[in-house]
């Protein structure tokens, strides 16, 4: 009877492992000691400790221990250990990960993620987890996440690579077949499916953005060319098209950012001021502060303008906590937005509690800011929506920035996601006052890659 019950105990313990294949991209082979039972061999892949950034012996045995396959003994050390509740969620994630028990595996990384937003072990392993549960979708949004991070992971590059490649052709070959048979919203379906995952084919979102367009339905057609123009910034054609939407949803601060981008291109089209004007007298007509209107016609951003910027665009994802005090802002048209963002750690305050609203913002701190922004909305957000970012093929650098440079990991982050764009000598120029039309692209790039979670 014992002989049997081990035999029955060892078929039970391969088929729960059987689940957790992963594709070769992140495999790790080593043998698991599941409570001093049979040996058996996982496939999760368990990263390695930056032994640098820990000191706890207890810790790192119990990592050590979790990465030869011994869940008991690595239980124990992490029990004993005196780090912070972040790391252990992470320890005890992957050990869930590790006996099968993707639940809790889950919810420990996310409530890890939950303190720290950018806890990149808390991240691979969910990503690790949703991969190998199938559930691609979110593999590759935490993928992408990784990878503009970590651009210089070859791990993370070949996964990434390998979901982006399989499903932009599945989608495309049912997208072909909805076609042959003239089912257009299905064939529409299927060809945002496929530039979801592959956002920089730039005729297919061309040919979405168009249909919705035809159909009136601007709020996806001006989704659909605002990240057409992430990929093509200079196309007079889609800088039009999306000026049109933007006039016809009411936006008419966008549309006159789009005109006059315009401007540059064809600086001599006479056609282009009297266009500007109108719009400014349809944006004068907006019940917004004169102050806020005159932003769109300035060439430098001030503190409480940035401000105000971020508040108006994000309104609908600020929470509005206790509010904080602050000493200099008593007659700011942007008041509310201030003591809001501040009281939200978005933008920060002098320790006498005042705010220096009228100094100007450089690029260095507008990569601050858009940091904090990010780390904010990645930790409120995470029960309703994702950031998605698409990363580029080829790891951008900025070659006027050293990698000492106290903001460099920040700076390096948004240009891989695409937020802030180096010059075309490949520099970053930090103490560069910023421009409210760069501001307005980061931002609409930001909102761009907030999705839903289904």
């Amino acid at each position: 009877m014992m002989m049997n019950h081990k035999k029955n105990l060892k078929k039970t313990m391969i088929v729960r492992f059987g689940i957790w294949t992963i594709l070769a991209a992140i495999i790790s082979i080593s043998t698991i000691n599941c409570g001093g039972g049979s040996n058996v061999t996982p496939t999760i892949y368990i990263p390695d400790l930056d032994l640098s950034q820990y000191n706890d012996a207890n810790y790192i045995e119990g990592w050590q221990n979790l990465k030869v396959g011994n869940t008991r003994q690595a239980f124990k050390n992490f029990n004993k250990s005196t780090l912070g509740r972040e790391q252990l969620l992470v320890a005890f994630g992957y050990a869930a990960m590790v006996q099968g028990k993707p639940v809790e595996a889950r919810s420990n990384f996310e409530k890890c993620l939950s303190i720290n937003p950018e806890n990149s072990q808390a991240l691979l392993g969910l990503a690790t987890l949703y991969d190998s549960l199938k559930e691609t979708e979110r593999a590759y949004q935490v993928y992408s996440r990784l990878r503009t991070t970590y651009p210089n992971d070859e791990r993370i590059k070949n996964r990434y690579e390998t979901i982006k490649t399989n499903e932009t052709q599945n989608a495309l070959k049912i997208a072909e077949k909805y076609k042959t048979d003239q089912d257009m919203n299905q064939y529409i379906r299927y060809l945002e499916i496929a530039a979801n995952y592959s956002p920089e084919m730039t005729d297919i979102k061309t040919e979405i953005a168009d249909f919705y367009a035809g159909r009136k339905d601007f709020e996806k057609a001006t989704r659909q060319y605002e990240e057409i123009l992430e990929k093509l910034p200079d196309n007079e054609n889609i800088l039009r098209k999306l000026a049109d939407m933007y006039e016809k949803t009411g936006a008419f601060d966008s549309a006159i950012m789009m005109y006059k981008k315009i401007q540059e291109i064809k600086p001599g089209d006479n056609t282009l001021p009297p266009k500007i004007n109108q719009l400014k007298s349809r944006l004068n007509e907006m019940n917004l502060p004169e102050k806020f209107k005159g932003i769109f016609f300035k060439e430098i951003l001030s503190r409480e303008e940035l401000a105000a910027l971020i508040g108006h665009y994000f309104d609908k994802y600020l929470e509005r906590p206790q509010p904080v005090i602050i000493t200099d802002i008593g007659n700011s048209f942007a008041k509310e937005y201030i003591i809001r963002i501040c009281a939200l750690d978005i933008m920060s305050l002098r320790p006498d509690h005042s705010f220096d609203r009228f100094t100007t913002v450089n690029r260095a701190t507008f990569a601050v800011v858009m940091s904090a922004l990010l780390k904010y909305l990645e930790k409120s957000g995470r029960e309703s929506y994702s950031l998605r970012f698409t990363p580029p093929d080829n790891p951008i650098t900025p070659g006027d920035i050293s990698s000492l440079h106290k903001n460099y990991e920040i700076i390096k982050f948004l240009l891989n996601a695409g937020i802030i764009k180096l010059d075309s000598g490949n520099n970053f120029n930090p103490t560069r006052n910023i421009t409210p039309s760069e501001v307005l692209v980061a931002l609409q790039k930001v909102l761009n890659s907030i999705h839903p979670i289904k």
